[in-house]
């Protein structure tokens, strides 16, 4: 093994409740606090089905910034959010630059530096990354967006592009996420695969999320204990 990419939204960052809690910063829903998960989870829903249309080529081409500003379009009229600013558009979009990591998140990325690559591998837009990574102190070797190959995962372009930008051979490299969906396109290019359990990530609403039946290389409930983990990846 010599190369260590992570999924981002989930894996290593808590976006439900971040997000949440940046929506009590606005008026708009200062009326309405009961439905701030309702908000969050109902936005996060519109995620992949809107990358399918890009990997589709139902749509051309966007970055997630510009599909986050569409699919909060659609939440906001379908729970009846009127006379929302376009200022405040932008702060809620600009919220996903700024998620908290999990506890376990910074120390394992900054422990498997010392021995291995890191490089993230994730859907979101290169500045989204860059701006997230800073106030997240996630500090990784190489930042590796859908943006660099104009598809989104789970499409298979995307494991093999950051595979070869690092002139590796696809046995050497491991994806680490908690969405299994993920963990199957890798698997299926020839990664080795951790997945990680992220209990809380969709909190109550777990179940609205389907996921692939999946068994990954390895699956842990922590990044805590991540070097010695990854002893019992074959080889």
């Amino acid at each position: 093994m010599k190369a260590f990419f992570f999924d981002i939204f989930g894996t290593l960052v808590d976006w439900r409740s971040s997000i949440i809690s940046g929506l009590k910063n606005l008026d708009i829903f200062n009326n309405r606090l009961s439905e701030l998960e309702l908000f969050v989870i109902n936005w996060r829903k519109e995620y992949q089905p809107i990358l399918n249309k890009v990997n589709d080529n139902s749509i051309g081409w966007k970055i997630l910034d510009e599909l986050h500003e569409v699919t909060l379009e659609t939440v906001l009229n379908r729970m009846n959010f009127s006379n929302v600013t376009n200022e405040e558009k932008k702060y809620l979009i600009l919220l996903w630059h700024k998620l908290n990591p999990w506890s376990d998140s910074c120390k394992a990325i900054k422990q498997l530096n010392e021995k291995y690559i890191t490089a993230s591998l994730s859907n979101g837009n290169i500045t989204l990354q860059k701006n997230l990574f800073k106030y997240a102190n996630l500090n990784f070797d190489f930042i590796f967006s859908a943006e660099h190959f104009k598809k989104y995962k789970p499409n298979k372009i995307v494991y093999r592009g950051a595979v070869e930008m690092l002139n590796l051979k696809i046995d050497q490299c491991v994806l680490v996420a908690s969405h299994k969906n993920d963990l199957h396109a890798a698997a299926n290019f020839g990664m080795k695969t951790i997945y990680i359990n992220r209990a809380q990530e969709y909190g109550s609403f777990k179940n609205e999320f389907k996921e692939k039946t999946f068994k990954a290389d390895l699956e842990i409930s922590s990044l805590n204990n991540i070097l010695n983990d990854i002893k019992k990846l074959k080889n």
